[in-house]
Formats: structure tokens, C-alpha cells, sequence
């Protein structure tokens, strides 16, 4: 079995194919599991022990294969990379010859590297399964479809693809009729539910001791793989250093990602602030999380979704420039009472804190939380695919 997370940029897809990986394994241990990842972060999490990795260019590092001849029809800094990734998935996917092959997020692969791939599993009468594992939100609603139809998504959906596994809940967003999916298309696509994460490793208690938080008000601060974190770790300290209010702990982890310059303003924005304990990566973040009184995030899947499981409602700063599927998704959990939204064309210091401070003085419950069963029922049906 092959498992693709592109991973162009930060660390949530590859997150989500892993944990994947790990509910299917516990229903078919006997099977040989490889993943094809772009990631820099492979290693940073746990993963199956009947699961190996092959790694391909990672796109941050694209000007290392800048002298690389460009790939025939794209242009920009990635042409040269996406040549080599290509090449290094189809001769992954010859050797390996899976015989259920599944596609994390992208149908096509990343700037289409897996269509010769799926080509190949398609000649000379082959019927290898394929099954898309897809986010509730893709990408805007009109990107997607622009992006689909350039790069031939629809008939790959049409005909290639046997399953559609949506982690996700369609009262949250609905990725069939957003995104004019057929008829033929929804009859093979099951909304799974959102993914729960792992258990976490500590307790509440052991967190608050392990950062110093004792017994103040926690907030715990979350920009993912922190590529794009910039704006909302500075909007954070900046108010942190001028507020004026009762104690409280912060946790901030400014993620792996984070450009050398931003983390160094970061740096100097947090010298000398109270109650601050800030860390480049937690491997063990939903347990932060879980011990949070107030959790800040972007609107990434992983951020808001394990959020929610643990009960918060996440005050959330949509990537910016941009990302309309980070607005897509955290404006669909507002409109449950799951999140706050702040931004995200602008987002000033005191914006920010007035939710912060809206959100520790709340006393009304979280309203009832979507289904997280996803990963149990992504497991379910690839084992049925694998069983033929």
C-alpha cells in the first residue's frame, strides 16, 4: 500500500496521512505500508512500525535543483524540482507496485508529479485502487475549480479514483456542490468526520508544570509549521507586552517553518515578558491544547479540529495574504459557535486581545461538536478497497 502527502510547505497534511496510516495498520498489521512525502518533518512523528518513507525534493529547498533542466510546461522556481519529484515518484510507484495506492489532498499530485504514476498503474490492464483522502476544504471554492480543471482533476475523479474520502462534515462545508462534483463523483465519496488527534502523551498537570503555567489562565498560541505564522505572533506579543490585565500564562510555538528574520523579531518581541514560555515545535502539541483555557490559531484543519475536539472554541487568524480555505473553514465553525474569527485582512495587536479576553471570561458551553470518527472510517474503507 502507497500513501502520498505532497507537503509543499507546512506539516498538517503530512500529520493527517500518518495518522491515517496508523488507524489503517491496526485493522491490517500484515501489510506493507510506504509513504512518498516531500516533507522535512518526516521524522518528527510517530508512525506505524510496518510503515517505511521515501523522501522526495522538499519545495522549500527547490534552489537546490534550481540548475536541474525545467520540467516541460511549467515555469517559476519549482519547474526543475517538480522534474525530479516526478521522476522519483514513478520509479517509487514501479518498484513498490502497491496494490492500493492512496492520494493525500492533491488528485494529481503537486503541480500534476503523480500523473505519470497513475498513468503507469493504469497501462497494460492494471486496476490498482486508488482512494483521495480530501480535506473538508480544498482550496477557495473558485480556485479549486480552476485549479481542477487546469489540471485535469475532474475526469481524474471521474474515472480513476474508486473512493473519495472527505475528513470532514458537510454541514461545515460541502466539497460536492462547492465544487460541481458529479453525480457519478458523490456516489463514491463518504463524508468520514473529522480526524481526532492522538492521544495526548501528558496531562493537563504535567503541561502547566512542564511550562511554568501553575495554576493561571493558560493560553496556548499555534501558527502550524509557522511558515506564514508571522503576522499573528506579532499581533500576540505585541498585545501581551501592552496588556494590562489580570495574570496569565502564554505557551506560543512558533513552529519549525518560521523564517530566520521573523523569528528573530519574535525573539526580540518576547525578551523580557512575564509568564511566557515559547518553544519552536511541541511533537506533543494536542496536549497543550487539551490543558488551554484560551487557544490561538490559524485557520489551518489541524489547528481548529483538535481544537474543537478538546473542547475550546479557538480564536482563529486566517492565513494572510490569501487562503480563502482557511476563511472557508473557520468561518463554517463560527457559524456553529465553534470558533471566533478574527481578520484576516488585518489584524491589529488589540483585535486580537479583545477576543482573547471575550473567550477567558466566557461562561456558555461549546455548542455540540461535529462527529471525529474520520480516521476509524477512512481505516474501514481502504481495508475494504485492500480486501477487494
Amino acid at each position: 500500500m502507497l500513501f502520498y502527502s505532497h507537503d509543499g510547505t507546512g506539516l498538517g497534511h503530512l500529520r493527517i496521512t500518518l495518522n491515517a496510516a496508523t488507524a489503517y495498520a491496526k485493522l491490517r498489521p500484515q501489510d506493507s505500508l510506504l509513504l512518498l512525502t516531500g516533507s522535512l518533518q518526516i521524522g518528527a512523528f510517530d508512525a506505524p512500525a510496518n510503515l517505511d518513507f521515501v523522501k522526495i525534493p522538499a519545495m522549500p529547498k527547490r534552489d537546490l535543483y534550481a540548475s536541474l533542466p525545467p520540467t516541460a510546461g511549467h515555469t517559476g522556481s519549482h519547474n526543475s524540482t517538480i522534474r525530479i519529484r516526478t521522476a522519483l515518484a514513478l520509479t517509487t510507484v514501479q518498484a513498490f507496485d502497491p496494490e492500493l495506492v492512496v492520494v493525500d489532498h492533491a488528485p494529481a499530485g503537486l503541480f500534476r508529479e503523480l500523473a505519470p504514476s497513475l498513468a503507469w498503474l493504469r497501462a497494460e490492464g492494471r486496476r490498482t485502487p486508488l482512494a483521495l483522502l480530501m480535506r473538508d476544504v480544498t482550496f477557495g471554492i473558485e480556485q479549486t475549480r480552476t485549479i481542477w480543471a487546469k489540471e485535469g482533476v475532474y475526469p481524474l475523479l471521474e474515472e480513476e479514483y474508486d473512493r473519495i474520502l472527505i475528513y470532514g462534515d458537510r454541514h461545515i462545508f460541502d466539497p460536492i456542490e462547492a465544487y460541481g462534483l458529479s453525480d457519478a463523483v458523490a456516489a463514491r465519496t463518504r463524508f468520514c468526520g473529522y480526524l481526532a488527534p492522538p492521544p495526548p502523551r501528558r496531562s493537563p498537570h504535567e503541561i502547566r508544570s512542564e511550562i511554568g503555567a501553575g495554576a493561571l489562565p493558560l493560553v496556548v498560541v499555534s501558527v502550524g509549521g509557522g511558515a506564514d505564522g508571522g503576522s499573528l505572533l506579532r499581533a500576540y506579543l505585541t498585545g501581551l507586552r501592552d496588556r494590562s490585565g489580570p495574570p496569565l500564562f502564554s505557551y506560543v510555538v512558533t513552529g519549525p517553518l518560521l523564517p530566520d528574520r521573523e523569528r528573530r523579531e519574535i525573539a526580540s518581541l518576547s525578551k523580557d515578558v512575564a509568564n511566557l514560555t515559547m518553544v519552536q515545535f511541541d511533537p506533543d502539541f494536542s496536549a497543550a491544547m487539551r490543558a488551554a483555557d484560551v487557544v490561538v490559531c490559524m485557520g489551518g484543519y489541524n489547528s481548529i479540529t483538535e481544537a474543537v475536539y478538546f473542547g475550546k472554541r479557538p480564536v482563529v487568524a486566517p492565513r494572510v495574504p490569501g487562503a480563502e480555505e482557511q476563511v472557508l473553514r473557520a468561518e463554517g465553525f463560527a457559524r456553529l459557535g465553534l470558533a471566533t474569527v478574527v481578520g484576516p485582512e488585518h489584524l491589529p495587536a488589540q483585535v486580537l486581545w479583545e477576543a482573547i479576553e471575550t473567550e477567558l471570561q466566557r461562561t456558555t458551553p461549546l455548542a455540540a461538536p461535529p462527529a471525529f470518527e474520520g480516521l476509524d472510517a477512512i481505516a474501514r474503507e481502504l481495508a475494504l478497497l485492500a480486501a477487494g
